[in-house]
């Protein structure tokens, strides 16, 4: 029915107008934005969830982050731990030559000291950031204060929760630091001279190093008495208890009575006394022919890892000169506990890079997600521009059309 009071056509042109310009808008703002969902608007079920994982994946951003700094400290330690060992191995070989005799010793212990100073380098240059793996500090109490290392690993969702994960681990002390210096022995020449045996227990001043009351981390003293018999007594004094005081004198006094203690017990008079900083034994008694009736061999003190000690610390007793068979002893055991060491960090140097690797993988996988859910395919959003375009222009024609339908009726009347 044609109508001058209402215009169907026009109408119906209209409505096909508005359609197709808001959904040619449409996609002018998905070309423009790149998304297909771009507000809550668009699709609030995508929407809330693409929103939530991106926030996710700024997570997992900062979690990598923090493994490629753990990577770069891993990976210090573990250059510097591979190096300590090499040069353990070095120094092994140097006091095994050492046990030969006819060997000039002294230029042996020469090698032995450039070494160990080597090995104290490379423990002490092991730091990332101002983080050392290879260093712990302690408590007054001897309990370790900083020993255990975690690096943000991952990150959980659960129950509108997320919880992080760590790889967790501990320090390996590999430091040189000790305050017990070389043992030196010398041997019985003629009846004239006292035998005597002396090792430097370095202290330091009171109030210095360490404060009223620290345990000092020594562990056992060990040495082996010869008596004129020729028979032998291992000696073993356990100095774990030992504990710095502020008056120097005292604790100097407690370690040499402990030591005394014991020596008596094996049979042996010495005389147990500090010169400074040397802890001093001095044979006192003689037989009737003028000898001393008692020899000391093998002394060391062993040490727990503290402040004052590290995991490498008994390396500067080693002395090829007077301590040959003592040191190569102990060496051996360095090696085995600096190997083991090694490993740990090794380890963990390869779990951080495999966990770095997985984060990256992940956060790819949720980037892909989330494009999946709002990012706008432009190939087929180009298509339909060009679609929309031509079916605006023919609905501004039909529009046009429509609305000289009117003007066609009145001309009816003229």
């Amino acid at each position: 029915m044609a109508s001058i009071m209402t215009n169907t056509s026009a109408m119906t042109a209209l409505q096909t107008l508005r359609r197709v310009t808001g959904d040619l808008e449409t996609t002018q703002d998905r070309i423009s934005t790149g998304l297909k969902v771009n507000n809550a608007k668009d699709n609030a079920a995508y929407w809330s969830i693409a929103t939530t994982m991106k926030a996710d994946v700024a997570g997992f951003k900062a979690v990598k982050e923090s493994l490629e700094l753990g990577s770069g400290t891993t990976n210090t330690a573990s250059v510097a731990s591979k190096n300590i060992v090499e040069n353990l191995q070095t120094l092994k070989a140097r006091v095994i030559a050492g046990q030969t005799n006819g060997v000039d010793k002294s230029l042996i212990q020469n090698d032995v000291d450039q070494l160990v100073k080597l090995i104290k380098g490379a423990a002490a240059d092991a730091s990332f950031n101002g983080d050392n793996l290879l260093r712990v500090t302690y408590s007054n109490d001897g309990t370790a204060k900083d020993k255990n290392v975690a690096i943000l690993a991952s990150l959980s969702r659960s129950d509108g929760s997320v919880d992080p994960s760590y790889i967790e681990f501990q320090r390996q002390d590999m430091r040189v630091e000790s305050i017990v210096g070389k043992a030196t022995i010398e041997q019985q020449v003629d009846s004239t001279n006292a035998t005597k045996a002396k090792v430097d227990i370095k202290l330091g001043a009171p109030g210095d190093t360490f404060i009223d009351g620290q345990n000092l981390g020594l562990g056992s003293l060990t040495l082996t008495v010869t008596k004129e018999d020729g028979s032998k007594a291992d000696v073993t004094v356990d100095l774990s208890a030992q504990t710095y005081d502020t008056d120097l004198a005292t604790t100097q006094g407690n370690i040499a009575t402990a030591v005394n203690t014991a020596l008596t017990a094996a049979g042996g008079d010495f005389q147990v006394a500090f010169t400074g900083d040397t802890l001093t034994f001095t044979d006192q008694d003689k037989n009737t022919d003028g000898n001393f009736t008692a020899q000391v061999s093998g002394l060391w003190v062993g040490s727990k890892e503290s402040d004052a000690f590290g995991g490498l610390a008994d390396l500067t007793q080693i002395d090829v000169v007077n301590n040959s068979k003592k040191s190569l002893e102990v060496i051996n055991k360095l090696l085995d506990s600096a190997i083991g060491k090694a490993s740990v960090i090794g380890s963990i140097e390869n779990r951080v890079s495999v966990q770095n690797d997985f984060v990256s993988k992940l956060t790819d996988s949720m980037n892909k997600g989330i494009g999946a859910l709002v990012d706008a395919d432009m190939n087929e959003e180009s298509s339909r521009l060009q679609a929309l375009q031509v079916q605006q222009q023919l609905a501004i024609q039909a529009l046009s059309i429509a609305n000289q339908g009117p003007q066609n009726i009145l001309s009816l009347f003229r």
